[in-house]
């Protein structure tokens, strides 16, 4: 068979079926904890625009949470688990181990952002839009596309809500180091398009445009005198 006859679904696996399972037996696991990490996660942004401007100090404090829940779900969720279905897992969960080192390290490798630094207002409300689509949006996704609701995706417990939320953050990050924490979440985001494109699910679209956006707003210039 030629290559070009060749699709994505080709290159798929399992059946989506498996893979809504995935979800459902791994939120059933780990029951109660994602009300925990779901308030954790939502607490990042209050942390961050208590003041009613990027506070770059509380990064210092995110970031961390991140880290950790980065690895948590590199290595329950996609070694452990999704690699039962995909033997291919494991490279994407060795990815979301090295993004739980990245956000540790540039927590603290990074230095105290200048007085005069300020995140452009448009990258800030593109973040924060960004953040609270992975914390509402995703988790209705499922529902809303037929899927059952112990499938949904949500942000501090699974992949794809914990990239966008993590790209959401950085568009409010203000200093170059940023850049460095971008590489594996928009990976994910594309990985996952993907795999979405093959199960051919209705808001496959859904992950790359606000990633999309995420990356846009992030790749935005912090200048001098932009006020908060």
């Amino acid at each position: 068979m030629p290559w070009t006859d060749y699709t994505l679904n080709d290159f798929l696996l399992f059946a989506p079926e498996t893979y809504q399972r995935l979800f459902i037996r791994y939120h059933e696991a780990i029951w109660p904890l994602q009300i925990p990490v779901v308030i954790a996660m939502l607490v990042i942004p209050w942390l961050i625009l208590r003041r009613g401007g990027v506070e770059p100090r509380m990064m210092r404090i995110a970031l961390p949470i991140l880290a950790v829940v980065w690895v948590w779900i590199g290595t329950d969720f996609l070694y452990q688990r999704y690699g039962e279905i995909n033997w291919a897992a494991v490279w994407p969960a060795a990815g979301f181990m090295l993004q739980g080192v990245l956000l540790l390290a540039t927590a603290f490798a990074e230095p105290e952002q200048p007085p005069d630094v300020r995140v452009p207002p448009a990258a800030r409300d593109a973040g924060l839009l960004v953040m609270a689509a992975a914390v509402i949006l995703l988790p209705l996704a499922a529902p809303l596309s037929g899927r059952p609701w112990l499938s949904a995706e949500l942000v501090g417990v699974t992949p794809d809500a914990t990239a966008l939320f993590t790209l959401g953050l950085l568009a409010l990050k203000p200093l170059r180091l940023r850049l460095l924490l971008l590489p594996v979440p928009l990976l994910w985001c594309l990985l996952s398009t993907l795999t979405q494109i093959a199960m051919d699910w209705p808001d496959a679209w859904i992950l790359p445009a606000l990633a999309a956006a995420a990356v846009a707003a992030t790749l935005l210039p912090r200048e001098k005198g932009i006020g908060r």
